[in-house]
């Protein structure tokens, strides 16, 4: 999960600096394509009973694709990615307790509060010292409300499909599918873009995307679904500095506090 956490903050690195990101996103995603076929081939198509699942899914990360993009073209990583990736644990534990009733332990629930509270306050502190508006805000927010909906969904399917594997190849079709729909009626001359605009880092991005969310959806089958949301989102940690080293983000003082309270909730919510 932690490697997860690391290759997902260079995926979304590669994102945020490109300078066309709709094209950037639909490259990343579709240069992973290959791979989602593969495993398909490798591990077989799912069950029709799975099909529900793996289209909700496909729809729900669209949403989060779209999301994702637009945040990037307004806000700076070190302030959208913290909000919208610490609020979506918050949204999994709240919609988990809700739907299905809390299977988790007192340490648990402490260890995922801890590192929420440290991801959303530094967030929210971000904005504010970046002056950024409303927008910003909702936009992160559903960001992250689609990143919960769409755990609970893989989280779900994988376990239903049997197979990590198949289930994401099987998702990743459509979900492409239903993004380059959206970008090529909504975005203005977005063919031509996608061409002009494509950069060779993009397959790196791509292939890193589909690594890691195959080590989730592996880890989901293991695990409770709200302490893999929690752990992953530690991504922040490297985000955060990959900004700063790469972007040129400034540094503040409650970075290191943010730092701190994540591997305070991390200590708390792994078993050593």
């Amino acid at each position: 999960l932690l490697g997860s956490a690391l290759l997902h903050a260079i995926w979304n690195l590669i994102l945020k600096s490109a300078p066309d990101k709709p094209v950037a996103v639909m490259a990343i995603f579709f240069t992973s394509l290959p791979l989602a076929v593969a495993g398909l081939a490798i591990a077989g198509i799912p069950e029709l009973e799975v099909l529900p699942i793996v289209l909700l899914s496909a729809a729900i990360q669209t949403g989060y694709n779209i999301s994702l993009f637009k945040a990037y073209n307004i806000g700076q990583l070190s302030s959208i990615y913290p909000v919208a990736r610490g609020s979506a644990p918050l949204f999994v534990f709240i919609i988990s307790l809700g739907l299905f009733g809390s299977e988790l332990s007192k340490g648990n629930v402490l260890g995922i509060a801890v590192i929420c509270a440290g991801l959303v306050t530094y967030g929210l502190v971000q904005l504010r010292r970046d002056g950024s508006n409303k927008k910003q805000l909702l936009l992160a927010l559903t960001n992250g409300l689609c990143i919960a909906l769409y755990s609970l969904a893989d989280a779900y399917g994988t376990r239903l499909a049997g197979s990590a594997l198949s289930f994401l190849g099987m998702m990743a079709v459509f979900n492409r599918a239903f993004l380059f729909a959206y970008l090529y009626f909504f975005e203005i001359n977005f063919l031509p873009r996608l061409i002009s605009g494509f950069e060779r880092r993009y397959i790196i991005g791509g292939l890193i995307s589909f690594v890691c969310y195959l080590m989730i959806l592996f880890s989901y089958q293991y695990m409770p679904v709200p302490v893999v949301a929690a752990i992953r989102e530690t991504s922040i940690i490297f985000a955060v500095i990959l900004g700063a080293v790469f972007l040129k983000e400034k540094i503040f003082w409650e970075k290191v506090g943010l730092i701190a309270t994540v591997l305070c909730g991390l200590l708390i919510l792994i078993p050593f």
